[in-house]
Order: structure tokens, then sequence, then C-alpha cells
């Protein structure tokens, strides 16, 4: 299992191997395959000249004077230049054929209707309508409309083989959508969607993954292309519509190579990107891609029924419950029916935020909330002989690194007194103790990073030998948690930017807050069944690190953005403290796989709890007096791997 640790970074993030695979089109150069407006613009403008003169010419057969050519030379041409006119201004020249809806056929009544009202008031005023039969403009309107809606209707049933489809209205608001797929991936989603009377995509076209299926159709739905020719179909129909397009990417769990290449032709052309969910494959309906999405692995879905046996009936206390990972502990936990759920939190808004989220949700009155502080040891000793927890998810903690290279003295007071409180109130009570932790505790080098490492060395200290059993979680970054890069870079980009990078090489593990909270869950029931409990530290396998350069670039691409033209990107250098890459494993750390499927554990053996008390005391008094110049020095002492840079090399 030596691979997963100190994995180094991935650099080559391209796509050359998939696009070189079948299907992938390499090279091959979009082809539109539609009339051009301009072709359009004459077959219309033809069209309207053919029948003023054939309109003409028919009624003069049934009077018993010659038909007036003098006549004809003018009429044709005003009335074509009043078609030229009027047309563009409906758009007819603009509407693709193989999509033509009934809003087309109105579209063109419109027109014909304007221009023929037009006909006579302009014609009055050049040969004041002599010889000129009335009737005509009433002739001309209908074989007109008919004339110029037969060739949409026609192609339209030919291309797709439904003719009603012609005489169905179609919602316009919404843009045209091109569907992503292997055939059985698109064919299952069109199904959805037929059946979805909720859903409202106007599907263009397919673009399929495999070349078998260029130039058939799937459910009606012609496939125009293959993934290279995605961005010029993207534009010719943002040109047509005058709308962004859509792209449905209909996968249900897609390659992040290939949601790489959907976003980046979506950024080119201002695209929007969706994308089916596995769980709702018979739905039509859609999510829009985010940022979890690009992770180069599916979702780890862990096992509930073995969580449910740490939660089930008992009286469950989550400190940090305000946070991002609390606040979505607290909502899985709340699902497997646990007696009692003690809210604990140091934060008054952050408290008050997950208090009335859940009584909004009408979630089971359950809990309680708790304003209370790790640091404060007898509150918390008054805490657990009021709530008797059997099970405590420690989640408090301060965790941005650059603001605690600031503050490494509260720091040491949340992320190590904390701990030490909650696990020495854990051992007297007996009760499980799920610490989450950082994979910046690995070789640190910077003060978040070192108060968890010797936060881990305490849990295990501190437990062993007594009843509790504990479980310590290293977690990568979690997206979308509080301080993380994708909200900031969300906010950047809705403010028209720059997107700050730290360095273009940096590299991170990502998991979702849901993953996050389920491994919490998971891991806690793991040490009553694995071997060697005490000294455990497990984590998520969390795929391969992902850069963070192009994890902004593809965010400003979810937005219908360009990077670099549209947003600009700068590079702020590393910030004190700051590492280009993390790892999750020590190297001496012995890793192996767990029965929960991709999670890993790794043996951190225990200390004597006797030899760490008396520094980790030292190290907390030292913070008390706010003394960082000490606090720096014991954190060196109490852990060697500690290597605080100015330019976190």
């Amino acid at each position: 299992m030596n691979f997963i640790q100190n994995r180094p970074p991935t650099t080559d993030l391209t796509l050359e191997r998939d696009l070189a695979k079948p299907g992938a089109h390499a090279g091959r150069g979009f082809r539109p395959r539609r009339l051009s407006t301009w072709a359009v613009y004459a077959h219309d403008l033809a069209w309207a000249a053919l029948v003023i003169a054939g309109v003409l010419v028919g009624r003069y057969l049934f009077e018993p004077t010659a038909t007036p050519w003098s006549l004809l030379l003018v009429a044709t041409p005003v009335f074509t230049a009043i078609c030229a006119v009027v047309f563009p201004l409906f758009g007819l020249n603009r509407t693709m054929w193989r999509f033509t809806a009934l809003n087309d056929v109105v579209r063109i009544i419109q027109a014909v209707v304007v221009a023929d009202l037009l006909l006579l008031p302009v014609l009055f005023l050049s040969t004041r309508l002599d010889d000129f039969p009335r009737s005509a403009v009433l002739i001309v309107a209908p074989v007109l409309i008919a004339a110029l809606a037969a060739g949409r209707i026609l192609t339209q049933a030919a291309v797709h083989g439904d003719l009603g489809a012609a005489f169905r209205f179609e919602n316009r608001a919404d843009p045209h959508a091109v569907v992503v797929g292997s055939p059985v991936a698109v064919a299952a989603y069109l199904t959805a969607l037929r059946r979805d009377r909720a859903a409202s995509v106007r599907v263009a076209g397919v673009v399929a993954l495999d070349d078998e299926s260029q130039g058939r159709t799937i459910q009606g739905a012609e496939v125009i292309g293959g993934l290279a020719d995605l961005g010029g179909l993207l534009k010719t129909l943002a040109d047509a519509d005058g709308l962004p397009p859509q792209i449905v990417v209909a996968e249900p769990r897609p390659s992040r190579a290939l949601l790489e290449t959907v976003v980046a032709a979506a950024g080119d052309a201002g695209a929007r990107v969706c994308r089916i969910r596995p769980n709702e494959t018979l739905s039509g309906r859609l999510a829009p891609l985010e940022a979890a999405d690009l992770l180069d692995r599916p979702p780890r879905r862990l096992d509930a029924e073995h969580a449910r046996a740490l939660i089930e009936g008992k009286r469950i206390l989550v400190t940090g419950a305000g946070g991002t990972i609390g606040s979505e502990l607290v909502r899985q936990a709340l699902e497997l029916d646990p007696a009692r759920l003690i809210l604990m939190d140091a934060s008054e808004f952050n408290l008050y935020a997950i208090d009335q989220a859940l009584l909004e949700a009408q979630a089971p009155p359950l809990w309680s909330a708790t304003l209370a502080d790790v640091r404060d040891r007898e509150g918390m000793r008054a805490l657990f002989e009021r709530e008797r927890p059997d099970v405590i998810l420690h989640a408090a903690a301060l965790k941005h690194v650059p603001l605690m290279e600031l503050n490494p003295t509260e720091a040491v007071l949340t992320n190590v007194g904390g701990v030490v409180n909650v696990a020495t109130l854990a051992r007297e009570t007996g009760a499980t103790l799920v610490f989450v932790s950082t994979d910046k505790a690995v070789n640190p080098t910077n003060v978040m990073g070192a108060t968890k490492r010797i936060a881990e060395r305490c849990v295990h200290a501190i437990a062993a030998g007594g009843d509790a059993r504990v479980a310590v979680v290293r977690f990568g970054n979690v997206l979308g948690s509080t301080g993380s890069v994708v909200p900031l870079f969300e906010r950047q980009i809705s403010l028209g930017g720059p997107v700050t990078v730290t360095h273009p090489e940096m590299v991170r593990y990502f998991m979702t807050v849901q993953e996050a909270a389920s491994l919490v869950l998971r891991t806690g029931a793991l040490p009553e069944s694995e071997p060697g409990a005490d000294g455990q530290v497990y984590v998520l396998d969390m795929g391969e690190p992902v850069r963070i350069d192009q994890l902004a670039r593809q965010l400003i691409r979810l937005h219908g953005l360009r990077p670099d033209v549209d947003i600009p990107i700068t590079y702020s250098g590393l910030r004190p403290g700051e590492k280009l890459w993390e790892e999750i494993f020590y190297d001496a750390e012995a890793v192996r796989a767990t029965s929960a499927d991709g999670v890993w554990v790794a043996s951190d053996p225990a200390e004597p709890w006797a030899d760490l008390e008396g520094p980790v005391s030292e190290l907390l008094q030292v913070a008390g007096s706010r003394d960082q110049a000490a606090v720096l020095a014991k954190l060196q002492l109490l852990e060697p791997a500690f290597r605080p840079a100015a330019n976190g090399a």
C-alpha cells in the first residue's frame, strides 16, 4: 500500500490519452451541416419574388385584359425589398430548420402579414396602384406562408422523424441543449426527458463518444458530431439562438477527463453545463455541474448501516456543530436515529444557524444547542456530567493556515488544549471519540498542522489502556467548506476577478463535505471490529490530487467565462506555512485497507500519556501566557517533524 504514501503531485492533467480514444475525433474540425443565414435569407426572398409574380400572373388569367408586365417589373422588386427588410426583423433567417416548431411558423405568419400590409401603401406611392388587383394581397399571404413553412417543416420531419413536432409550441426562453454521452446513456436520458413533463430542455442534437453513432439518430435526436466538434457546435447554436447554449452530460459517472473537455468547450462558448445525477437517471431533470464533479473519482458512499451502529439509540455530542463539517455531521447523524444529539459550538452565530436550519427542516426534536468552548475544562466537564454522551464527534478546531501562523497561541489552546479536555473526559466516561484531523498534520510546515499532529498523539496516548474507543480521521481539503478555495474562487468570479491562485504547481487532495461527514461516522464504528484498535489513523482514498490552478480555470469555465480573457488569474505566491502538495501518511506508518470500501488505515502506535503529558502541559501554559516565541519553540520540541518555513517550501 506504499503507493498512497507521499504520493507526488500528478503533473499531467491533460486529456491526450482520452482524446486519442475512439470517438474523440482528434483533428477533425467542425463542419456545420445547416444552411447559413445568408442562404436562408436568399431562399425566403426568392420565394417572396416568385409568389408575388405568380399571384399577379395568375390573377390576370381571370381578367379580360392582358397581363401588365410593367406592373410585375415594379411590384415584384418592391415586395421583395419590403420582405428583405421585414423578414430579418422577425429572425426568419436565423432559425435552424431541423429544429422547426410552431413558434417558427407563427413568426413566418407575422412576418408575411406585416410585409403584405406594407405592400399596398408602398406601391401607392410609386404607381398609384394602377392595374394592381387589390385581391392579390389576400392571395399572396397564405401562399407565401405555406411556401416558407413547407421547407422548414419537411426538413424537421426528415431529421427527427416527427412531423408533429413542427406544430407544437416550444419554450424559446430555454436555450438549445447538446447532449453528450455514450449512445446508451443518451438514450436513457432522452427517454426519461420525454416522460418528465416538468423538464424543459430543447435538445439540438447529440455529441456521441463513439464513432459508430456519427450521422445517426438516438431517440429521434440527431448525432451532430463528436467530442472534438463540441466547441464549434456550441458557437453555432449561440449564433442561431442569440442565447448561451446548454450542455447536458448524460453519463451517470463521467470521468474527470470528459468533464474537463466539456467544461473547456463550454467556457469558450459561454455555455452552461448540467448533468444527470447517478441516483436520478430515471428523471429528465438536471443539476448544474459543480466543483465536486471534477474530482477524478466517483463520490464515496460509505455504508450507512455500519454508521448506524455508532449512532442509533445513543447520546451523541458534536463539537464545532455549526461549522461546515460539524453541521453535516449533525444532519447525517439525525438520520441514524440517535437517542439524543447535543450540538456544541463556541460561535453563537454558527450555533444559531444550524439550530435554525434544523427547525426549518422540521428535523426530529432530538437535539439541544449548547454554547460552550472546548478550551474550558470545567465547562466541558459540566456538559459531560449533564448530557452523558456515549459518542463524541470532535470537529471543533481552528483550521485556517495563514491565520494560525499569525495566532499560534490560539491554535494551540483550541487544537491541542481542546482535544486534551475532550479526550480526557471521553476516557473517564468510556465514551467513543472520533477526532477530525487533517492531512496538514503529516510533516507539518505550519502551526495548524503541527497542533493537529500533536492532538492526534494526545488522543491516542490518553485513550491507551482505557475503555474509550478512539478513531482519528485525516481529511483532505473539503470542497465548499468555510475558508476553502472554492467559495473564494466563486466570490472572486462573481466580482469579475481576478482569481488569485497561490502557485501554478500547487495541488491538493479534495473530498466533498458529505464524504467527510460519512467518513467520520463510518470510521467511528471501525475500532469495534478492526484489530489493533488503538493508535490508528483513518483516511479516505481521495484519488489523485487536484491542481489548484486547473480547478480555478474549470470553475471560471463553469460560469461560461474564459480564464485569462474574461477573468484574469493572478499568482500570489506561497504564504508562510504552505506547501506545494500535502501528504496523507508518514513514511513510517504501515498502511492497509479496512473493511470499509475506500477507507485506508495507518498504524500510529500510542505513546505513554505519562511521557507526553508534561511537555503538552508546558505548551498549553506558554500558550495561555500568549508567548508566541515560546509556543513555536515548544511546538518544535513536541513535534520534530514540524519545520516552520517562511516560504512554505
